[in-house]
């Protein structure tokens, strides 16, 4: 029903952004149980590693800086 790119994204959302199953699941429009056995596979298959998502958080929190100075300078 769901091809491999949309599973894979969908994956990825939840374990880059931490945000939890059900909720990812609704934005998506995907039964939460899915997403879940979704994102069971992929840990069983081997998933993003912690450094991984150490890095995307880093990336994330660098981008929330910026737009907080160029809010803070007037752009």
């Amino acid at each position: 029903m769901y091809n491999a790119e949309f599973r894979e994204g969908a994956v990825r959302i939840v374990a880059e952004t931490g945000k939890p199953i059900p909720e990812v699941a609704e934005k998506l429009g995907v039964h939460p149980g899915t997403l879940h056995s979704w994102v069971s596979r992929a840990k069983r298959n081997g998933s993003p590693s912690s450094d991984t998502r150490r890095i995307v958080r880093q990336r994330w929190c660098s981008v929330l800086r910026g737009e907080s100075v160029r809010r803070r300078r007037g752009h």
